[in-house]
């Protein structure tokens, strides 16, 4: 039996989520509610925040990948890795039957909601864990689980638009669709790690001690490019390969890094982490702009109470079956069900592809209050993880 013996302290998220409760209510103050300086509309403007919402998840999702130096083996990946695999496709089934029971929504339609509110913050997620990027700690697998999430989470979208027929031509087979994604997904973190693992290695032969700082800044923002082209010219996932890319770069290119080989500059790490705060905060003053132009129902409200209260603590227990977890630690796993970027990416593609404008608007209106719910919720609660416990729950 495994146990998650490192403490993780979850007062930390409170000062990301009230700022992002500071940018959300900018949001609202520029949109049509205060100013009218912003008037974004998500069916009418829905290219431009996908495009938008697009490269803040590559960022956010590269960023997260150069913070995961836990050591490439099972001990360390087997919590984060249930997390993003059976955790992720269990909120996904449960979500779907949510959506299904309190919108009265066909099988497709609930599908489709599920796959886009399904994945978790990564910023929000990356706040949880130990500072030290050298400390081998399972207090990355929320970090950890948020990033795969968040790419999977847009083959799921892409899956289910191909089982409504709006996807590519030739892919609404459940056998064609279950292909793609396969390849989407290993094919994306196949291309990444090779992209990262080259240039980390590129890196190192050119500048042995790692002296060049202009050189390694280039070389690792480079390799997200790159990892990100790779994957698209493949017709993999994108999201996942640069994920692996950061993964990858943070290692050295190695499976088992050296102690020799010196970490990526913290100063550089700084700068990344400094990008990614700022894109994230743009896309939730987006998001507060976005809150006019969306219907509500209070039915909306109870589906967002059901995914945090409900979904997220159920999907848990069923991911992490037969792991004995510190107490305090499955409080802050189970409780942590801050949605972000990737929702509202996995909204505006589904809106993108020719979804009729009745649900469309269902389901903008939907994700848009499940967002601002799980960031108010996050800045109420701070996640409260903030002290070890002797006690453990078993799963």
């Amino acid at each position: 039996m495994a146990t998650l013996g490192n403490r993780i302290d979850f007062r930390a998220v409170r000062r990301p989520a009230l700022a992002a409760v500071v940018a959300l209510a900018l949001g609202v103050l520029l949109g049509p509610m205060g100013l009218r300086l912003l008037r974004p509309q998500l069916l009418e403007d829905g290219a431009r925040i996908e495009t938008i919402s697009e490269i803040v998840l590559l960022i956010c999702l590269f960023c997260v990948g150069l913070r995961l130096r836990m050591p490439i083996d099972w001990r360390s990946w087997h919590l984060p890795l249930r997390l993003a695999t059976l955790t992720t496709l269990a909120t996904f089934a449960l979500t779907t039957a949510a959506a299904h029971l309190i919108f009265d929504m066909n099988l497709a339609a609930a599908l489709l909601l599920a796959a886009i509110v399904t994945p978790t913050d990564s910023v929000l997620a990356c706040e949880c864990v130990h500072p030290d990027p050298e400390h081998e700690s399972l207090t990355l697998s929320l970090a950890a689980e948020s990033g795969v999430n968040g790419g999977i989470s847009t083959v799921l979208v892409l899956a289910v638009l191909g089982m409504m027929g709006l996807a590519e031509a030739g892919t609404t087979t459940l056998s064609s669709i279950g292909l793609a994604a396969a390849w989407a997904v290993a094919g994306g973190f196949a291309a990444g790690w090779v992209i990262g693992a080259g240039m980390a290695r590129g890196i190192l032969l050119i500048d042995p001690e790692r002296q060049a700082e202009f050189l390694e800044e280039v070389s690792i923002f480079a390799a997200a490019a790159l990892a990100y082209g790779a994957a698209l010219a493949i017709h993999t996932n994108g999201f996942l390969a640069v994920l692996a890319a950061g993964v990858a770069l943070a290692h050295g290119g190695r499976f088992r890094r050296p102690l020799r080989n010196k970490a990526l500059m913290p100063r550089l790490l700084r700068v990344a982490n400094r990008i990614e705060r700022y894109c994230w905060l743009a896309i939730i003053v987006l998001l507060g702009t976005l809150i006019a132009s969306v219907e509500f129902h209070a039915r909306m409200l109870v589906f967002a109470i059901v995914l945090m209260l409900l979904v997220r603590p159920l999907a848990v227990r069923l991911g992490l079956g037969g792991l004995a977890i510190p107490d305090m630690q499955w409080r802050g796993i189970a409780w942590f069900t801050a949605r972000g970027v990737a929702t509202l990416y996995g909204l505006s593609l589904a809106i993108n592809h020719g979804l009729e404008p009745v649900l469309a608007r269902q389901l903008a209106g939907i994700t848009v209050v499940v967002l601002v719910s799980s960031i108010l919720a996050s800045a109420a609660s701070g996640l409260p993880l903030s002290r070890s416990s002797p006690g453990t729950v078993a799963f």
